[in-house]
């Protein structure tokens, strides 16, 4: 273990002390001794130190009791933040997904013409828990034919709006082509080593002197 590591994580075990007057107190030479060489014979590794220092914080130990729901002394954003960590049971934020239409009539197909596979195995395949494959599943609502005409119209806008977007003279428009000439030390012709598109600056003048000699000279090289 490093040694800075273990003397930061002693100091922040070993640096302070709640007294009973709600003031924070320092520890002795001999508590700090003491408690760092716990803390070396409990994680022998950086990520255990962690997790010992995340089991052993305030927050966590608040969460384990229930004082907080009943104690007005705790503010409300440490309220909100056990209430979450309570609701979650300690996982990370992950929001559910949400399947389209097209891919609910895909479980129902995969469901009618495989009845041995299993929510937990449709559930894997759509990365979704199996709940919402058995409630999709469990459910017998179809759109009728009012709901079908919307859902196609809205579907015909949006294709219409892409369309718009990707017919616009801007994302057809292709970047000039550049030529790139070489020749080895040995080799008295030149040529062509790549072609690359390069994107014209707005602004730039292309008629200027320099691009008309590269012209001139590339026409002689060509002709």
């Amino acid at each position: 273990m490093k040694p800075v590591l273990q003397g930061a994580l002693a100091w922040i075990y070993a640096g302070y002390k709640t007294a009973s007057r709600g003031h924070l107190l320092p520890y002795t030479r001999h508590q700090k001794f003491h408690s760092s060489s716990l803390i070396s014979e409990q994680a022998k590794r950086a990520k255990d130190l962690i997790k010992l220092v995340n089991s052993s914080s305030l927050s966590n130990s608040e969460s384990q009791s229930l004082d907080w729901r009943s104690d007005l002394k705790v503010p409300e954003w440490k309220r909100q933040k056990l209430a979450l960590k309570d609701k979650f049971k300690g996982q990370q934020w992950n929001p559910k997904k949400k399947l389209s239409r097209e891919q609910m009539e895909n479980v129902r197909l995969l469901k009618r013409h495989f009845p041995e596979t299993s929510a937990t195995e449709l559930s894997e395949r759509f990365q979704v828990s199996p709940e919402v494959i058995r409630r999709i599943l469990k459910s017998k609502w179809q759109p009728n034919e009012e709901e079908q005409l919307q859902l196609q119209t809205r579907w015909k806008r949006r294709s219409e709006r892409v369309n718009e977007i990707l017919g616009s003279p801007e994302h057809q428009k292709l970047p000039p082509k550049k030529l790139v000439l070489g020749s080895g030390r040995t080799d008295t012709d030149l040529q062509v080593k790549s072609v690359r598109r390069t994107a014209v600056k707005a602004g730039r003048n292309s008629s200027s002197p320099k691009g008309k000699q590269k012209l001139n000279l590339l026409s002689k090289l060509i002709s």
